[in-house]
């Protein structure tokens, strides 16, 4: 059976982990961007020239918009940073078993052919831990 390993440092491998962080939040602003300019230009558009809205319903409309501003400016940063803690948990997932993988190959380069590979259950990478423990089955014991 597997021994149980937690690791607490959520930041292991720097470069690995970085590049999926930086591609979450890419993934994150750029669609935001794009769909909150346009809803603000098709709502600008529809106002000012395809309605022809006179001045006492352009003013109700107003504070309408200042509410829904409101909203986006307080919901997205909590969204974000929801997707944010939630992309470096995935992305420890991915970094922690490389990182626990190299510190094993390490060792069995140093010559301790008694070591086997365990990742944590959740990481799912057990099949590669399966193949790597029989190699290291086959190896001639020193």
């Amino acid at each position: 059976m597997a021994e149980h390993i937690k690791r607490r440092q959520y930041f292991i491998k720097g470069p690995i982990q970085s590049r999926y962080l930086i591609l979450t939040v890419i993934s994150m602003l750029i669609p935001t961007l794009l769909v909150s300019g346009c809803l603000y230009y098709l709502i600008a558009t529809l106002m000012a020239q395809e309605l022809g809205l006179p001045e006492s319903i352009y003013g109700h409309l107003i504070p309408v918009l200042k509410k829904i501003n409101v909203y986006l400016a307080v919901g997205l940063p909590l969204v974000f940073t929801a997707i944010f803690f939630y992309a470096v948990l995935i992305s420890h997932r991915l970094a922690g078993p490389i990182f626990r993988l190299e510190k094993d190959l390490d060792r069995i380069i140093a010559g301790d052919h008694s070591v086997r590979v365990h990742f944590r259950t959740k990481d799912r990478l057990d099949t590669l831990a399966q193949k790597l423990n029989q190699v290291l089955d086959k190896l001639p014991k020193a």
